[in-house]
């Protein structure tokens, strides 16, 4: 048994000595075959995320189709607001031609001071 107190260590030795044409050979073709594994697995994996990838995103597509339409019917409702009141300003600025019209001003006249305050 060990001591609890002391830590442990994991040693590994190994004794690797150069090989022959042959061995160097054979791990060359190995070292080839495994890089073309590697980038035959990993085409596959691309493929299976685009796979994936084009499910979910036709599946939020579907799903959004309302959202998209009402948001396109808003659009359109205040695009068409937004016309008539552009004509709307051009006509009452035609009506005026003295040019009065100060938007967002007015004026409030103070009720007179023996006048008892009014309750609307």
């Amino acid at each position: 048994m060990q001591d609890p107190k002391k830590p442990v260590r994991l040693e590994f030795h190994a004794k690797v000595e150069g090989g022959g044409p042959f061995t160097r050979f054979i791990g060359a073709i190995l070292g080839v075959a495994v890089i073309i594994a590697a980038l035959f697995l990993s085409v596959f994996v691309f493929a299976g995320l685009l796979a994936v990838a084009v499910i979910a995103g036709g599946w939020f597509w579907w799903r959004t189709r309302r959202l998209r339409r009402q948001l396109r019917e808003t659009i359109d409702r205040a695009t068409q607001e937004s016309i008539r009141q552009a004509q709307a300003r051009a006509n009452a600025t035609a009506a005026d031609p003295a040019g009065k019209i100060i938007e967002g001003d007015f004026i409030r006249t103070k009720p007179p001071t023996d006048a008892p305050p009014r309750r609307d």
